[in-house]
């Protein structure tokens, strides 16, 4: 992989969270894998590995996509891929893992390792019990994904996780594709929330904190009835309106209309092993819409978001601090238009989806160089 040679460029093969081809599941953590996917493929050879028990096509929702064969659609402790797929893993220079550990994922980090291809990490969260885990549990030292080129990260927060590991590391943070034309927003009145409706996600303390005769819309899917009733019986008396069956159109049509958006999450431990927001990427959509964003002072969320110039970041639970900024752009269009002016070039500048791609790409590019020079 010599940099200055586009013949030389690295082939990269990305192993998402969720990659089983029969009833997988789409979050954040798929659309990042599948988004970095896409825009690395624009510059160098990159695929997303999905796996399934038969001989089957790739999914047609325009991701580059290599289906690889496993003994089983649910893996267990042991690493799942058949012959024909670890012969497969050779065509590639980069194994990206995106999600560790687990079985399939100890099945990349040993191919790398044993075929000297280069193995990259992000912890995009998940994972499961497999061999490494059991090892670790033995001692972090024995811990193999240790044994990796480079670590990744989605956030500076993220990557204070792994302060103790002695690898070359880097930021990526993630990017957004516009949701429609920047001169097509609108600013309607409306506070909008767009997440699962969970609590560490911090709705109910929207609700609470929404001004008299202000509206908001309350956009994602609910995963705990009784915390779901909870957020309707707080709303009544109040302008709320759930969405729980918003397509990408509908999420499209409600970032356009948004006078502020609001990622509000509460931190669900101390410390830096918070794992509520490895990367927030509601802010960074929100600021690609033109859009200002409020946020809370958890994880890696105040990073992304420039107090008092491309939104607001107040302290999670401090409902009176999130009354105050939510007045603030709703009682005050000029004001949320201006912030979204800068919140818009803020993302255009940092969190394009082309710009994590080079970020990753110069990445491995500099882990080859250093395997070159002996480091």
């Amino acid at each position: 992989m010599d940099a200055s040679s586009p013949a030389s460029l690295p082939r990269v093969l990305i192993l998402p969270s969720s990659i089983g081809l029969e009833a997988r599941t789409i979050g954040g953590g798929e659309r990042y894998a599948a988004e970095y996917t896409r825009a690395l493929a624009r510059l160098t050879h990159a695929e997303q590995a999905l796996f399934h028990d038969q001989q089957t096509t790739s999914p047609d929702d325009g991701t580059p996509t290599r289906v690889l064969r496993w003994t089983r659609n649910q893996p267990g402790r042991f690493p799942p891929l058949t012959p024909s797929a670890y012969r497969a893993l050779d065509e590639y220079d980069v194994l990206h893992i995106m999600c560790f550990p687990n079985s399939t994922a100890d099945g990349f980090l040993a191919s790398g390792l044993l075929k000297r291809q280069l193995v990259v990490l992000t912890d995009i969260g998940g994972g499961g019990r497999c061999v490494s885990t059991y090892l670790t549990r033995l001692s972090h030292r024995l811990n193999p994904y240790r044994l990796a080129h480079g670590l990744a990260h989605l956030s500076h927060h993220a990557a204070g996780m792994f302060d103790s590991w002695s690898l070359p590391s880097m930021v990526l943070h993630g990017g957004a594709r516009p949701a429609f034309p920047p001169d097509e927003g609108t600013f309607d009145g409306y506070a909008l929330f767009v997440g699962r409706l969970l609590v560490h996600k911090g709705v109910l303390e929207v609700i609470q904190a929404l001004p008299r005769q202000r509206k908001l819309r309350v956009l994602g899917r609910p995963y705990d009835p009784a915390y779901f009733d909870a957020l309707r019986a707080a709303a009544v008396g109040k302008d709320v309106t759930f969405i729980t069956d918003a397509d990408d159109a509908e999420l499209a049509r409600q970032y356009r209309g948004a006078s502020v958006i609001l990622q509000p999450s509460l931190p669900t431990s101390g410390g830096k092993d918070d794992r509520s927001e490895l990367l927030g990427l509601v802010a960074i959509e929100a600021q690609m819409a033109g859009k200002p964003i409020i946020v809370t002072r958890t994880t890696s969320l105040p990073e992304l978001v420039q107090d008092g110039i491309t939104g607001c970041v107040v302290e999670p639970r401090n409902i009176p601090a999130l009354t105050n900024a939510l007045e603030s752009f709703l009682g005050n269009p000029d004001y949320a238009r201006r912030i979204g002016v800068n919140a818009g070039q803020h993302a255009q500048k940092h969190f394009t989806w082309d710009a994590v791609a080079r970020r990753g790409l110069a990445f491995y590019q500099t882990l080859a160089s250093r395997r070159r020079a002996g480091a």
